[in-house]
């Protein structure tokens, strides 16, 4: 097993994304503004390229290619030492299985997953997880704009 890596801004908050997406990388964009320091882990290599190059080449924010899926590419990706972890991959069934993997083998403090299915949400959050759904959210501002 590859050693975990070290978080480059020691002090700054920490942050492990799995999810390079348009999703992941606007949270990693905002999160890197704030002063965070973030490891981004996916398994394309080339989501990557969403990421704005600066935040890369300070070393803010750290590219890992690897399956969130996997305890051991979690710890290689340092989730055991993050403060946050965020799924926000595009599949439900990965998000969860990660989130849970974060949150109860990893012992991290906030774990935050996207959820497209608004019916998972009450289950994950039962396990202490905290559940976003783009679906869930879409419906309430159409019918509250629809209602106004």
């Amino acid at each position: 097993m590859l050693p975990a890596l070290n978080w480059t801004s020691p002090g700054s908050r920490r942050a492990v994304i799995m999810g390079c997406g348009q999703i992941g990388s606007s949270i990693a964009g905002i999160l890197a503004e704030d002063g965070w320091s973030l490891h981004m882990i996916d398994l394309d290599p080339a989501a990557f390229s969403l990421l704005p190059a600066g935040m890369m080449n300070d070393g803010q924010v750290v590219a890992i290619v690897g399956d969130g899926t996997l305890e051991s590419d979690l710890r290689k990706s340092s989730t055991q030492d993050a403060e946050v972890f965020v799924a926000v991959s595009g599949k439900d069934a990965r998000n969860a299985l990660a989130a849970q993997i974060a949150k109860h083998v990893l012992q991290v403090k906030t774990v935050i997953c996207r959820v497209n299915d608004p019916a998972s949400k009450e289950m994950y959050e039962q396990f202490g997880i905290v559940t976003v759904s783009a679906t869930a959210l879409v419906t309430d501002m159409i019918l509250q704009a629809a209602r106004s």
